[in-house]
């Protein structure tokens, strides 16, 4: 019984509203207005929300910038490695080319795997392409 009656007030209420909205919409404007002068009248209190508004936005400018900066590292640390991964391609087919083989695409994804997981050592990638090719004595 008691939820029919709060039905049948938020009808009647809702049909008010759409008849008179102004009247809604006129009491919310004067409550901001009241808010924002209260808020004004103490220029401490707007001084320190300022503040922290500007805070906020230099340190979300600061995260930008750190993520610009990594997103630049990492795609020119991608490109090194795409580099490094076709001027070994190109030296492995040359490699192979003398020697009258080709260079299957199997070989060609391990090439790949391996620049992958050390192209920040290049000694140990030429070791470990020496090793897996064959080339130890080229």
């Amino acid at each position: 019984m008691k939820w029919l009656t709060i039905k049948t007030f938020l009808k009647k209420a809702w049909v008010w509203t759409k008849a008179h909205w102004w009247a809604p919409v006129l009491f919310l404007l004067m409550v901001v207005g009241l808010l924002l002068f209260a808020l004004t009248r103490n220029s401490a209190f707007l001084a320190a929300v300022i503040d922290a508004y500007e805070g906020s936005r230099e340190s979300y400018k600061k995260e930008i910038e750190i993520l610009n900066e990594t997103h630049k590292k990492e795609a020119e640390e991608k490109s090194k490695a795409l580099e490094e991964y076709n001027k070994n391609l190109k030296v492995l087919e040359e490699e192979y080319a003398s020697r009258n083989e080709t260079l299957d695409s199997e070989k060609k994804k391990e090439l790949k795997k391996l620049v992958e997981e050390s192209y920040n050592d290049p000694d140990m990638l030429a070791r470990e392409l020496a090793k897996l090719y064959g080339l130890e004595n080229g």
